[in-house]
């Protein structure tokens, strides 16, 4: 009888270690599924945004400056010219006094800092009685993968905003004065094609 009640002791002892550990194993399971699954999200949320961010790619044509080591994405609507050695002019053929003059040196042989002083003083230059104003707002400068120390300024004149840019690209240094209008403005349809400037 003794036998019988060890035996059976022994059953049910084997039977609830048994049951506890398919409770511990489901319970694990269990804990492993929300972190699983979070995972899963995770990867398929980054997916997600990966693929609908917007590709900034500007549509226009490649133009290439007869005068200076540069191409330019120029959109429809606007056209490159050269203005004087050294100095191109992209305008908006619809309006002439909308346009962005386009200068870019070797970087080896111009210093940047000095490149936007110069910049500076030109702006200055426009409206003796004006104030001049940095831009700080990173989505109102120019920006590319090649991009590096871009700097803005800006001035109001009777006709309109001219602003100013410096910034590193490529291997070359550029400085850029735009000329705007109050009514409908172009300065951002610039800032995007100045955005395309590289090397030839």
């Amino acid at each position: 009888m003794k036998k019988f009640y060890s035996l059976l002791s022994v059953m049910l002892l084997t039977v609830l270690i048994s049951a506890c550990g398919t409770t511990t194993n489901e319970s694990e399971n269990t804990n492993d599924l929300p972190t699983t699954e979070a995972t899963e999200n995770g990867q398929s949320q980054n997916n997600s945004t990966s693929s609908n961010e917007p590709q900034q790619v500007l549509e226009g044509t490649t133009t290439e400056s007869e005068s200076q080591n540069y191409s330019i994405t120029v959109v429809e609507g606007f056209e490159l010219t050269g203005e004087e050695p050294n100095k191109d002019l992209l305008f908006n053929k619809e309006n002439d006094l909308q346009s962005m003059r386009i200068e870019t040196f070797n970087k080896e042989e111009v210093n940047l800092e000095e490149t936007t002083n110069n910049l500076m003083e030109t702006l200055k230059a426009s409206n003796e009685e004006g104030t001049l104003e940095e831009i700080t707002d990173e989505n109102q400068l120019p920006a590319s993968d090649t991009i590096q120390q871009a700097k803005g300024f800006q001035i109001d004149t009777p006709d309109g905003k001219v602003t100013g840019y410096t910034f590193e690209t490529d291997g070359l240094i550029v400085k850029l004065t735009i000329f705007d209008t109050a009514d409908t403005p172009a300065l951002e349809t610039f800032i995007q094609m100045a955005g395309t400037i590289k090397s030839k």
